[in-house]
């Protein structure tokens, strides 16, 4: 019914802790699939030995390439013929209701709309640090992430995490494989959600979200300092690879929307190739927007 999906690569110090918390799941239909990319430390070996001891629920991939965690995730997908998909991160600890209560928010809304509605469901994290105390907890208020974003808002910024989400077989099907050129795995199933979709949030935090030096996701929050520090081209550098996910998601998508949304698509996808004055005002007109002023300002002052 449910295949929970775990990319792995080089965290043999979590992974173990991890899988055993998927394995106290109060819901216990789901399947574990793993795929690891590579690694050069203990964590392949670590999750063959619960395959060999779990096989019932556990499969671990025979291939070992490396692909990256976009590569990754898409070989998982394609592996994957499940009613709902859940992905993974190597390094969190997923509270023993997540599974549970992400799925009764999923089939809540598909009893509203429909299972060939593509539906996304995604729940709160607990912030933790490499011991599992709290830093924060919520990530939602933590990370100032909107819980439900406009269309402009999901074109220009993450607005949740992967360990997050649950997905349906319908947008499964529509969103997949997840265009390689596109920049985050986890952003590009929100952003069809919510053009294609349904998104739904659930307010309680069901994953240990572990913060550390390793860590891939940027969590870096709304402090002054943080803004202070990078430049101008940063700036710009981030906002021109926002517009051309949008370009990315229009090629795909352009035959699937509807009249209002292949307005605001084309005139995003306007926005590159236009003069300095131009771009700023498409960005206004079309509400491309951060969630917090200094995000927005940045995105103003360096498109």
């Amino acid at each position: 019914m449910i295949d929970i999906l775990l990319a792995t690569y080089n965290g043999e110090k979590y992974v173990g802790p991890q899988i055993d918390s998927l394995l106290q799941q109060s819901f216990t239909e789901w399947k574990l699939l793993i795929r690891d990319d590579g690694s050069t430390d203990g964590t392949r070996r670590i999750c063959a030995e619960f395959a060999t001891r779990r096989p019932e629920r556990i499969r671990l991939l025979a291939d070992g390439d490396h692909w990256g965690v976009l590569g990754n995730f898409n070989r998982l997908l394609r592996e994957s013929a499940a009613d709902y998909v859940m992905f993974c991160d190597q390094d969190d600890v997923w509270l023993p209701e997540k599974v549970e209560h992400t799925l009764a928010a999923m089939r809540e809304l598909e009893m509203e709309c429909g299972a060939h509605t593509p539906i996304l469901v995604y729940s709160d994290s607990r912030v933790v640090d490499e011991d599992l105390g709290t830093i924060a907890p919520s990530s939602s208020r933590w990370t100032h992430r909107a819980t439900h974003s406009s269309l402009g808002r999901i074109c220009m910024e993450l607005p949740l995490f992967g360990h997050q989400m649950m997905i349906n077989r319908a947008l499964t099907k529509l969103a997949g494989p997840i265009p390689e050129e596109f920049v985050s795995w986890d952003w590009w199933f929100p952003m069809v959600a919510t053009v294609l979709g349904r998104i739904r949030f659930v307010d309680e935090p069901l994953v240990l979200w572990r913060r550390h030096a390793t860590a891939a996701s940027d969590t870096m929050k709304h402090r002054l300092s943080s803004y202070a520090s990078r430049t101008l081209a940063d700036y710009h550098r981030k906002v021109n690879i926002s517009l051309r996910q949008s370009e990315i998601f229009h090629e795909r998508f352009r035959e699937k929307l509807n009249a209002e949304q292949t307005a605001f698509f084309a005139g995003v996808c306007r926005i590159r190739e236009a003069n300095w004055l131009m771009r700023r005002a498409l960005i206004i007109r079309y509400r491309l927007f951060k969630t917090g002023f200094l995000k927005t300002a940045g995105v103003l002052l360096a498109a």
